[in-house]
């Protein structure tokens, strides 16, 4: 009869050499061009390489040096990453997944999924961004005319098909500086205490429901919309808003301003409106 402990080191010995073969055989390169076929699929601009991916335990995968670029520029860059499913959803015949990765010293973590396997396909992500520097994304860096830097936080769902469907969010900037390459009304420099936005993503139109902000120098509102292109920086812009400057501004804003618009009660009280059209790259600003 054979002993407990027979069995035991026969099953052992059988898991510990199926996870050698499954890590050994592990079809590395069959996956990348998956995911760079799956990206393309979204988006034909966008290609993603990976410097390696391997399975773990529990059951997932793990990937490291991810870059994301668009027509050949880089969008992205992270470190490591970690995908692995759900296996409770997976045994209701639900296709569910769970997502970490790290991206520019601070971290993202998702779930989502599709309610069932049969077509069409479906999504519902949902990502909490968490303590991501900005000005360590490469898109921001990309950026000529001006640069940024501040904590991003925030959370961001898709729904609908991948390469369609609806994605919307809510996020917020703490300690937002803004610098200018070619200062504008004599103002280079901009730090806002708090910034947030909400906003919606369809078919290539970022909408911006409302984009709030507030600093020493300068408080308030812009709302409107984004046609995105590739590069970023060519992005097309519609959007206006209103801006209420700090006491501490008016001291800069004589030498800058008409002499009928430079009353600090009037500005106090209602603000300047303006107007942002050009792209990204080549904003132009004007006054309403």
């Amino acid at each position: 009869m054979t002993s407990t402990k027979a069995i035991f080191l026969y099953l052992a010995y059988t898991l510990a050499a199926a996870a050698f073969f499954l890590y050994l055989l592990f079809p590395e390169t069959a996956l990348k061009e998956y995911l760079n076929s799956r990206l393309a699929a979204i988006d034909p601009a966008l290609a993603v390489q990976t410097a390696r991916i391997r399975p773990t335990l529990p059951p997932g995968l793990k990937l490291s040096g991810v870059v994301i670029s668009g027509n050949g520029t880089r969008l992205a860059h992270f470190d490591s990453a970690r995908i692995s499913p759900d296996l409770i959803g997976l045994l209701k015949g639900n296709q569910r997944f769970r997502f970490q990765t790290r991206l520019a010293d601070g971290t993202i973590n998702g779930r989502g999924g599709s309610e069932t396997a049969e077509p069409p396909e479906t999504l519902r992500v949902e990502a909490d961004l968490s303590r991501i520097q900005l000005d360590r994304l490469d898109a921001v860096k990309a950026l000529e005319r001006f640069s940024l830097s501040g904590l991003l936080n925030g959370e961001i769902i898709h729904e609908g098909r991948p390469a369609m469907g609806l994605t919307s969010g809510a996020l917020t900037v703490s300690d937002l500086r803004i610098v200018l390459k070619e200062p504008f009304l004599g103002i280079s420099d901009l730090l806002m205490d708090q910034t947030e936005a909400e906003f919606s993503v369809n078919d290539r139109n970022l909408r911006l429901k409302a984009l709030t902000f507030e600093g020493p120098l300068l408080q308030g509102q812009i709302s409107g919309s984004i046609e995105l292109r590739q590069p970023l920086a060519q992005s097309r812009l519609n959007l206006s808003g209103n801006a209420k400057p700090r006491p501490e501004l008016f001291t800069r804003l004589p030498d800058t301003l008409p002499r009928a618009l430079v009353n600090p009660r009037t500005l106090a009280a209602r603000g300047v409106a303006f107007r942002i059209r050009g792209s990204i790259e080549n904003p132009d600003f004007s006054m309403r």
